[in-house]
């Protein structure tokens, strides 16, 4: 089975897009448009000497060719977007805008600050340390839950350590010193001894060393030089309070979304470790992760839009799908890197970007069962179908061949409809299902035969 796999930007000009191919999905006005998925299929059929008969509708060969195109566009731009995948974009956001002000050494504010937002705030990092004080240790177990559990609606990873589920609630500050109390009240925890969160131990982030560090101490009888130790500790919190409140919590959001992407990708078998590591490099700069994060984010989405649009679609081609658009992606990230870098002027366009519209093509395998299992529950779900057929190699007293093709539309079949309709085809029977043509199966829109 292929996989082809195809980025265009959205330029606001759809007859700019329509002019590189007629029939191609790019020709949607993509400024206004949704995602959707198509599945078409092409096959040919023997026609006797001395009539030719059409078949309506046709019995797909088990030699068809089908293809499914599928239209991604950024899940912000859908009507019914995932929530869970919403959820994880929101956080991609909040973690790039960090970075940005992080970089560049400035103050950070998000929105305009109020007394009632303060006290919220305030009470809610009260509540969730006063809940990790009585809480009892989580479980370290990762990557074990099935293929169900970890991609049912993108569930949301049940093994966080306490410095992931602060990021989790801090995401939503408004400005510096809402960071800075809530790395005061997890301070004031540790002092008074109080506070003995469960940390994993993969979880190299400065804040997690820092409360690792402090642990340690307060479970320590004798330790060399602890007054020392304590001191440094100490310091090191008051810089992040007093000087530098995101640093801790960029690096923390790194982790969590690293352990996140892991999650859905390897926990939940879309793909290969090979595969995701080159996304989740640890030795890569804050910028050129979140620009990765953002590409990871689009694959799941192409994943979401397959399970919405072809619910029966065959596991194995949907992962063979997330394969390619990996592939295709892992091939830019030089050009990442090197627009990250202020040495060079790096042109966007030349790689592929969150609010890229994405086309992927994935050419199933002829001659199998499962393929025409799904292709024919396709059939009698959705609506509406389209059919034409031509005469390919006749001679005058009509022997040859037909070939048929198939187009069944799964997502906003209207708008699809519209844009597979050929504009040099000269049709010389166009009927609907309302049409006296009897022969015409009611489960089918459309059906149009160029001349036989």
């Amino acid at each position: 089975m292929d996989v082809v796999a195809e980025v265009t930007r959205d330029t606001g000009n759809a007859d700019e897009c329509a002019d590189d191919d007629a029939d191609s999905v790019l020709s949607v006005n993509l400024g206004s448009s949704m995602s959707y998925v198509v599945l078409h299929g092409i096959w040919t059929a023997d026609v006797r000497r001395g009539g030719c008969a059409v078949e309506i509708p046709p019995e797909p060969s088990p030699s068809a060719q089908w293809v499914l195109e599928l239209l991604s566009a950024p899940l912000v731009q859908e009507p019914d977007a995932s929530k869970p995948l919403m959820e994880l974009h929101a956080e991609i956001k909040r973690l790039e805008t960090w970075c940005r002000s992080w970089m560049a050494g400035t103050r950070w504010v998000d929105t305009q600050q109020t007394d009632e937002h303060r006290q919220t705030f305030a009470k809610k990092i009260d509540e969730f340390i006063d809940s990790s004080i009585h809480a009892a240790r989580g479980s370290t177990s990762l990557g074990h839950a099935r293929d169900a559990d970890v991609l049912e609606g993108f569930a949301v990873r049940e093994d966080l350590d306490f410095a992931e589920r602060l990021w989790t609630l801090v995401r939503h500050a408004r400005d510096d010193d809402d960071l800075s109390e809530s790395i005061a009240a997890v301070a004031e925890g540790l002092e008074t001894r109080k506070l003995q969160p469960y940390i994993r131990q993969s979880n190299d982030s400065p804040l997690a060393q820092v409360i690792r560090q402090a642990l340690q101490m307060a479970q320590a009888k004798t330790l060399v030089d602890a007054e020392a130790e304590k001191e440094r500790l100490a310091g090191q919190l008051d810089t992040w309070i007093d000087e530098q409140p995101l640093d801790p919590f960029v690096q923390v959001g790194l982790h969590k979304l690293r352990g996140d992407f892991w999650f859905y990708f390897v926990g939940g078998h879309l793909a290969t470790p090979r595969q995701v590591e080159p996304f989740l490099d640890t030795d890569k700069e804050p910028e050129q992760l979140v620009a990765r994060f953002w590409l990871l984010l689009r694959v799941l989405e192409v994943w979401w839009l397959i399970q919405q649009a072809v619910p029966g679609m065959p596991r194995q081609f949907a992962c063979q799908t997330v394969s390619a658009l990996l592939d295709h992606f892992a091939a830019a990230l030089d050009w990442i890197d090197r627009d990250s870098d202020e040495e060079n002027d790096t042109d966007a366009s030349v790689y592929p970007q969150y609010d890229d519209w994405l086309k992927t093509s994935i050419f199933l395998p002829v001659y199998s069962t499962e393929v025409q299992t799904f292709v024919a529950a396709i059939a009698d779900g959705f609506d509406p179908a389209r059919y034409t057929a031509a005469a390919i190699d006749s001679d005058n007293q009509g022997a040859g061949r037909l070939q048929y093709s198939l187009i069944l539309l799964t997502k906003t079949p209207g708008l699809v409809d519209r844009n597979f309709s050929s504009d040099d085809a000269q049709l010389d029977v166009v009927a609907d299902a309302s049409s006296d043509m009897g022969d015409l199966d009611d489960k089918y829109t459309v059906f149009e035969a160029q001349h036989l």
